[in-house]
């Protein structure tokens, strides 16, 4: 086993993260990359995985050619739907490579094995709360039909609402004139964006929406208070209470925290581990079992 690294992968839908470690654990070389979400652009998310794949050895002074003796754990936004999962897999040489989807290597890394509930939100999002060793998972089915409350979410939420206002459907505010002032004040051009966009383009709204809310505008706090509702009913399904810890991840779920009814506020903690050291952790488990290549 000596000598042999682990390459451990976190993507998402705004960038990847690549760490180098050795054997044991320990990392010698991170590096970030793009974007990498298998559903939503899987070829540019696998060209996104593979530079920095190269860059983190890179940067670690090793040669490419060391990669097919040691392993990979990649945790990737929507590995978990379609064949993605197989088709990157496919396409790494390593000794041994193992394809999974971000949500089981932020629960290894934020939970490890102990009880608690998750909130990842980020771009997209999932859940997850473990009781008494029982796993429950909601989310994660992308921004067509989920990724409830994260920064895709909100972003869509925000043009939806901006061209109610526009319809007169709602009273405008500063944060609905100011979107649609961006897109040249023309309703079309918000409909032709959200045609192609992908979700890192919608997430981009994100901390505007939360900067609006706080000055006090109202459509900011419609849309907060609708992902919070959600949320609120979410963290319910999954008995959050009883698991006496909640850990909130991601540049969005951080913003929830002050936010979150009393009964759930006083269960956040700080997280010690996140998606990549916990692709780490697998990796040194699976290294264990792999023989030498």
């Amino acid at each position: 086993m000596n000598g042999r690294h682990i390459v451990a992968v976190d993507g998402g839908g705004t960038r990847s993260r690549v760490a180098l470690a050795t054997a044991d654990g320990r990392i010698i070389a991170r590096v970030e990359g793009g974007f990498a979400n298998l559903t939503s652009d899987f070829e540019t998310s696998r060209q996104n995985i593979m530079q920095a794949i190269e860059a983190v050895y890179a940067t670690a002074n090793m040669p490419a050619g060391a990669a097919p003796s040691d392993i990979a754990i990649l945790g990737i936004a929507g590995a978990n739907v379609g064949t993605g999962a197989e088709q990157l897999s496919a396409a790494l040489e390593f000794a041994s490579v193992h394809v999974m989807s971000d949500r089981e290597i932020t629960i290894a890394g934020v939970l490890g094995d102990g009880d608690g509930t998750l909130v990842q939100a980020g771009t997209g999002s999932f859940f997850v709360s473990r009781l008494q060793g029982r796993l429950n998972q909601i989310g994660g089915w992308g921004l067509q039909l989920g990724d409830d409350c994260g920064g895709a979410w909100l972003g869509r939420e925000l043009l939806r609402w901006t061209l109610k206002a526009h319809d007169s459907v709602i009273e405008t505010t500063g944060l609905a004139r100011q979107v649609l002032a961006r897109f040249g004040n023309s309703p079309s051009e918000i409909v032709l964006f959200a045609k192609t966009a992908t979700p890192q383009h919608f997430g981009a709204f994100a901390p505007e929406i939360f900067e609006a809310r706080d000055a006090g505008d109202p459509l900011a706090i419609r849309i907060i208070d609708a992902a919070l509702a959600d949320l609120h009913g979410i963290l319910d399904s999954l008995d959050a209470i009883h698991t006496k810890q909640i850990h909130l991840r991601g540049s969005v779920g951080e913003r929830y925290a002050p936010l979150l009814r009393d009964e759930f506020r006083q269960l956040v903690v700080k997280s010690t581990g996140d998606g990549l050291s916990g692709a780490v952790d697998l990796g040194v488990k699976l290294l264990r079992q792999t023989p030498p290549g």
